[in-house]
């Protein structure tokens, strides 16, 4: 597994941040240095982690997002930041940053974010979002999902809007599912189809995500839908694998979202809008595979591109138009 999976960075109260590492990571034993330029660091050695746990407290009076230089004992050195990008009210908003690629390079922090809706940015998290630079928002919302998740974002950044049913074939589809009083392994069933659709029926609305990529200015890119987890989650899961990230990785990143997604915020939601009973409980077991993120939904997905196409690269050839010179400048782009 890529060290960066190996490493996790969080906030605490008092301006601290808090970096832990698992035994098996070789930044167990490292100095720790700090930088809101993630290609820029300073002499300066803020703190070590020992045991794979460092506390560190510092200003920062503009808030400004922070990253860090562990360099191990060994002499190995690698750059994280927390995962979870903070911005008051947003959904399930992380930076893709870090991760290794087959080239040796790494996935640039702070150039590719993905969320689910932003409807509910506080004041604080619009001047949190903004710091971001975020010039592109490729949004896969349908028309009437953002009418009622609508926001205006600081900055004035390009929207693109590359609508994705979010079900099958039609907007109602969940509606008609749970109308049948379907049971748990029903809605499983109907998640993992619904990602294959998400191949086999999207595939113009992905062709346009890498042309956009490929041909918008170098600002910052944020991906996002109505949750951040299956139609943004596919196509960062196709960039990640077309900038030569490996699948392993790819799936740590998609199941990111079991982390970050509020569930227990939206079951009550999500009940009332498919009019579920939750009688004895019931209804909730039966829309909790709806919230949940699953590695069997993404893997679903990768088995149909797998079978038919023998892999993501050659989808994206086959399918989305990209060819060599085109993974090459994605690569210029969005890696370090």
């Amino acid at each position: 597994m890529d060290q960066i999976c190996s490493v996790a960075v969080s906030s605490l109260v008092n301006r601290r941040h808090q970096i832990t590492c698992l035994s098996s990571s070789n930044f167990y034993d490292a100095t720790v240095r700090c930088s809101v330029d993630p290609k820029s660091f300073g002499d300066e050695i803020i703190g070590r982690i020992i045991n794979g746990k460092c506390s560190i407290a510092f200003d920062n009076p503009d808030n400004d997002r922070q990253y860090f230089f562990l360099e191990s004992a060994s002499g190995g050195s690698l750059v994280c930041a927390q995962r979870n990008v903070l911005l008051q009210g947003s959904v399930n908003f992380r930076d893709i940053g870090g991760y290794l690629t087959e080239s040796g390079k790494r996935i640039a922090w702070g150039k590719i974010f993905r969320s689910g809706h932003l409807s509910n940015l506080t004041a604080l998290g619009k001047i949190a979002f903004a710091k971001l630079d975020v010039g592109l928002v490729v949004d896969f919302r349908l028309s009437e999902e953002k009418a009622s998740e609508n926001a205006q974002l600081p900055g004035d950044p390009t929207v693109c809007q590359l609508g994705i049913t979010p079900g099958i074939g039609t907007a109602h589809y969940f509606h008609d599912l749970f109308a049948t009083k379907p049971s748990e392994i029903d809605v499983v069933e109907a998640m993992q189809e619904m990602m294959r659709y998400l191949v086999t029926d999207n595939i113009e609305a992905y062709s346009q995500l890498f042309q956009l990529l490929l041909h918008s200015d170098n600002s910052e890119v944020l991906l996002n839908c109505s949750a951040g987890k299956e139609r943004t989650g596919l196509g960062v899961a196709l960039l990640l694998e077309c900038l030569g990230v490996p699948r392993e990785t790819v799936l740590y990143d998609f199941m990111l979202s079991k982390k970050y997604f509020p569930v227990g915020d939206e079951i009550d939601r999500v009940l009332q809008k498919y009019g579920v009973s939750n009688e004895n409980g019931e209804g909730v077991k039966i829309i909790m595979p709806l919230l949940e993120t699953r590695e069997s939904y993404l893997n679903a997905a990768f088995d149909y591109i797998d079978k038919y196409y023998g892999c993501t690269k050659a989808f994206a050839k086959q399918c989305l138009g990209l060819g060599d010179v085109d993974f090459v400048m994605l690569q210029n782009k969005y890696t370090d």
